[in-house]
């Protein structure tokens, strides 16, 4: 027998019953190992990760690790992205295998892919695996170090810094700055109507270097009056307009959420079912090509259907830091017209079939007429011009309407309306006019679907990456989605950035975070080493870090050390708070307060007995719980930690 161990359940059941009975199929249901929760579990000057195995993951290796004691092959076929191959790695150290196992990986989840990746086994890539570490031990680092002193330096306890989520925040906050700062200009225009279309007046000739808008609403409405008028110029000519690119993680996320109204987690935890059942390739991806064989597929299905096909097949620039290997993501069956188990896989998966063979179709031509008119009224010369646009070949809107990832469509409407051809010197006569009310708008919000494609723009976070970074600082509460989709930051987003940035944390900075995920890149390809990225970022952080302690005011001090307190949930009484020192896990201070509706509470004082510790001699203290403790401390806690038990109300010190 052999063993494959895959990262999703969902794969399992499909991938057996193309392996056979002398395979066994198992998960290991994504990460098995992690940095530990209660520490920071990496430190200077190696900064070797120091791993432990999660609740989850203990069972897991105890599973699997039966499995493999009698296995002739064990194979590690988790996912081909970053993430997917440290999990290998982390299966193949938890499970002892040595060089004693085979890694393999699937672009897509049928027989034939299956079946060839089988017979290209690899080992392991440290270089990707060393990539995905070096992010996770940033995370920590900043985490850990970052987030108590912001908390304080805010004032705002519970606060926490993230490599990309900060910067992710800060989009929003500086675009909820430049909504609140902007000051509507109103300013006019003019318009003429014809029979079936309408032209527009060309205000520029009117324009001073003092305003590039028209406010003299009087100047508008002298134009809106002209009527009789001269042709000057009349242009007929083709235009074309190609089909959006297949889809990649990112653009997928983006079209879920303005086509769907899927968030962009969701999106993709659908795109994982489609794919562990088959439907789809590979779905966690920065390409958006495909290969030449992908192509003709698409290309010979379109021919069958009557579609209009471009000369040549299409390919798209790809962004730099598009890993080699990937395709876009398409559908496996092209025949397939429906695939998913549920409403939401079948929309999604149609979203998918739809852009994967548009993109290989002819392009949307347009006939665009374009006339320049021209009046005078009250001794001022007035220019108008009217521009149309009429679909002669549909190309490949005859699949699809839009572009789905766009918030608003481009090519709806249809300009000034039907616009004649016109002869030259011709006189035409207008039917009406009026003035034209027109008024500055501010920056839109972001919404889920711009903020990633802003964010990816920008080379800040990986596709796997997004879902996470918007739930994170959703879930967080330092922004929130109004119903009509728009992003804006909460008081306690507002906070947090401010306070990073008059901190000086680089890290806030998009140039610096943009070029460190470029240099994690570099790892992954080999060309940048582990330690030395890890380093000049820490080295960084913790000068930055130096900086601060001189004017630090915690906004609740510790009671024991000074430190700043956070609010902590109660793991013990779910609904209830109180107050830790956030020195805990570099100190190990104990201190903490009780809350009181959301502020620092004030201490029991303890009723000193004239009982006395026989470890210090100080005062002890009787605890009494009913029904839950009865005991004698002392009243020296934390530095003595010394108990007795209850005894007749006396402590037993037998």
């Amino acid at each position: 027998m052999n063993v494959l161990i895959v990262e999703s359940p969902n794969k399992v059941e499909k991938i057996q019953s193309i392996l056979g009975q002398d395979w066994k199929v198992v998960a290991s249901v994504g990460h098995i190992r992690d940095l530990p929760t209660n520490e920071m579990g990496v430190s200077a000057p190696d900064f070797e990760p120091r791993y432990v195995l999660s609740e989850k993951g203990g069972s897991v290796v105890e599973r699997i690790l039966k499995l493999c004691k009698g296995a002739n092959d064990v194979y590690l076929a988790t996912d081909l992205d970053t993430e997917g191959e440290a999990i290998a790695w982390h299966l193949k150290e938890a499970l002892n295998l040595g060089e004693q196992y085979k890694r393999v990986t699937f672009k897509a989840i049928n027989e034939d892919v299956v079946l060839k990746s089988m017979q290209e086994p690899r080992m392991i890539d440290m270089n990707r695996v060393h990539a995905q570490e070096a992010r996770r031990v940033l995370d920590r680092l900043i985490g850990y170090n970052v987030s108590p002193v912001l908390s304080q330096k805010a004032g705002t306890p519970g606060l926490s810094a993230g490599r990309v989520q900060s910067p992710a925040v800060r989009l929003i906050v500086e675009r909820e700055r430049s909504i609140q700062v902007f000051t509507v200009t109103n300013h006019f225009g003019a318009q003429v109507q014809f029979a079936g279309w309408v032209a527009n007046w060309d205000a520029k000739p009117f324009l001073t270097d003092d305003s590039e808008y028209i406010k003299d609403e009087s100047l508008a409405a002298i134009a809106a009056s002209c009527r009789q008028f001269e042709v000057i110029s009349s242009e007929s000519k083709p235009a074309f307009r190609a089909p959006p690119a297949p889809f990649r993680s990112a653009t997928l996320m983006q079209a879920g959420s303005v086509e769907l109204d899927f968030s962009p987690e969701d999106t993709m935890k659908l795109a994982q079912n489609l794919f562990a059942a088959g439907h789809i390739n590979y779905h966690r991806t920065d390409s958006q090509n495909f290969d030449d064989s992908s192509i003709s597929l698409l290309r010979e299905y379109a021919t069958a259907q009557g579609w209009p096909l471009p000369a040549k097949p299409r390919k798209w620039k790809e962004n730099a830091s598009a890993q080699e290997g990937h395709e876009a993501i398409r559908p496996m069956k092209l025949e397939a017209l429906e695939a998913g188990d549920n409403d939401n896989e079948r929309k999604l998966y149609q979203l998918i079939w739809k852009r994967a063979l548009a993109s290989q179709l002819a392009d949307a031509e347009f006939l665009v007429n374009t006339v320049v008119l021209t009046a005078h009224a009250d001794d001022k010369h007035f220019s108008f011009k009217s521009s149309g646009r009429v679909l002669v070949k549909a190309g490949w809107k005859d699949l699809m309407a839009k572009d789905g990832t766009a918030e608003e469509d481009e090519d709806a409407g249809s300009g000034d309306g039907a616009v004649p051809k016109l002869d030259v010197g011709s006189a035409i006569v207008a039917s009406s006019g009026k003035v034209v009310p027109k008024k500055t708008q501010a920056p839109g919000r972001y919404t889920k679907a711009t903020l990633i494609s802003k964010l990816e723009s920008m080379g800040i976070g990986r596709p796997s990456t997004y879902p996470a970074i918007i739930k994170n600082i959703c879930d967080r509460q330092y922004i929130i989605e109004g119903t009509d989709k728009k992003l804006k930051p909460t008081n306690v987003g507002m906070a947090l950035v401010i306070a990073l940035i008059k901190s000086g944390f680089s890290f806030i900075n998009f140039n610096f975070t943009s070029q460190l995920e470029a240099e994690l890149d570099q790892i992954e390809a080999g060309s940048a080493q582990y330690i030395d990225v890890v380093t000049t970022a820490y080295d960084k952080l913790s000068a930055e870090l130096g900086g601060l302690e001189i004017d630090l005011k915690p906004k609740y001090a510790c009671p024991l050390c000074g430190k700043g307190l956070r609010r902590t949930a109660s793991s013990k009484e779910p609904g209830k708070f109180f107050w830790s020192c956030t020195a805990f896990r570099e100190t190990g201070c104990k201190g903490s307060l009780p809350d009181a509706n959301g502020i620092p509470g004030k201490k029991k004082v303890p009723v000193l007995s004239a009982h006395k510790c026989k470890k210090c001699t100080k005062p002890l203290v009787h605890k009494v719980k009913l029904g839950k403790y009865d005991f004698w401390a002392c009243s020296g806690y934390p530095t003595c930690n010394a108990s007795y038990k209850n005894k007749g109300g006396k402590p037993d010190y037998s």
